[in-house]
């Protein structure tokens, strides 16, 4: 699923590692720089200084960008910061991309959007409330919520989760173990990586294998 070669940055020394499709990995980073390296090298945002990167069984940096903007679909992604647009509000935020992306109208999802946060515990009434505002005043791990939610709905393949719980309180954390663990269990094939700076926002997540960077 994803395969890197000898992948160097400014802050990676030389990385090869190999995540198997349909497992489970956790990638314990030593900082914010060698964590967002990585996640732009195998998202194709910036092509290392050295080294392979494989998603899908391709070279993503010596295929067509058209091609690997179809690797990319397959692929979901919670950055730590949510990805949000902070001038339109929490529902135009889930359900646009999600609309663009896989043609499922906003109509279509509500139910959906609906129960993927009544597993995180949040009620319909405050639900009705926040996605009516812009995302702008919202705490980052709220926004990162937001994100999910999004990348959720894609049913992607591939899952990335950037910092996912860092800042989340017990009962949310545990939640959304148990939501990841369902969505990574209920594809056969899925792929799931948890990235993160901090070792123990992770220490219960279930992983087949656990990298250092």
């Amino acid at each position: 699923m994803i395969r890197l070669e000898e992948v160097a940055t400014e802050n990676i020394a030389p990385l090869s590692i190999e995540i198997k499709k349909g497992s489970a990995c956790k990638i314990i980073a030593a900082s914010e720089d060698a964590k967002n390296d990585l996640l732009d090298a195998i998202l194709g945002v910036r092509k290392p200084s050295s080294g392979r990167v494989f998603l899908f069984d391709r070279e993503i940096y010596s295929i067509p960008a058209k091609e690997c903007l179809n690797f990319f679909r397959r692929t979901g992604v919670v950055l730590s910061d949510g990805g949000t647009i902070s001038n339109i509000k929490v529902w135009e935020n889930i359900t646009l991309p999600v609309w663009y992306h896989s043609g499922k109208k906003p109509a279509d999802i509500e139910d959906s959007v609906i129960e993927i946060y009544k597993q995180l515990g949040v009620s319909h009434s405050y639900l009705s409330e926040h996605i009516g505002r812009l995302p702008g005043p919202l705490p980052a791990h709220e926004k990162r919520i937001i994100g999910l939610v999004r990348a959720l709905l894609m049913e992607p393949e591939l899952m990335l989760y950037d910092s996912l719980l860092e800042g989340m309180g017990q009962e949310m954390t545990e939640r959304l173990e148990r939501l990841t663990a369902k969505f990574h269990a209920e594809k056969s094939g899925r792929t799931s990586v948890y990235i993160t700076t901090n070792e123990l926002s992770v220490k219960n997540v279930q992983a087949d294998t656990v990298v250092r960077i």
